[in-house]
């Protein structure tokens, strides 16, 4: 009786960890599609980052740029910006020989380039607003190799 009892027991368990192991996780790996169908040009961001940044445009001149934030601090990670071609080779290609900027796509007028802060972008005695910071800025390199341009 003490056999049959292990025995279902076991079989019990293995039921729930199988179980366990087949649900459909999709909803919460699956990574996040950034388009802007306005300047034709999408990213892939990963998952962790869902909730957790806001993405604010500006414009500057005839430069557009869109900042990716952190929701809490509001901490820049980056920037896509949208460059007219004429004003990126005037001005553009001297700016990337100062900061963080590179050509990253290219369309018909238009130069595509990845900006990222040089300086701190949290308040580093608010504990959270590091923490998410660091979280999401680790993965920015990534997402810079993710970007598309759509045609």
């Amino acid at each position: 009786m003490i056999k049959l009892v292990r025995a279902v027991f076991l079989l019990l368990i293995t039921v729930q960890i199988l179980t366990a192991c087949s649900k459909d996780t999709t909803t919460t790996t699956k990574s996040i599609i950034y388009e802007n169908e306005k300047y034709k040009f999408g990213l892939t961001l990963p998952s962790n980052w869902r909730g957790n940044y806001d993405v604010v445009e500006l414009k500057h001149e005839d430069i557009v740029a869109f900042r990716f934030i952190t929701k809490v601090g509001k901490g820049e990670l980056f920037r896509v910006e949208v460059w007219p071609k004429e004003q990126w080779e005037t001005k553009g290609i001297e700016l990337a020989k100062l900061i963080r900027i590179s050509k990253i796509g290219e369309l018909s007028d238009f130069v595509y380039a990845f900006d990222t802060p040089t300086d701190v972008q949290y308040d580093p005695n608010n504990q959270i607003d590091k923490e998410q910071y660091t979280l999401l800025e680790k993965d920015v390199e990534q997402i810079k190799v993710r970007f598309e341009v759509k045609k």
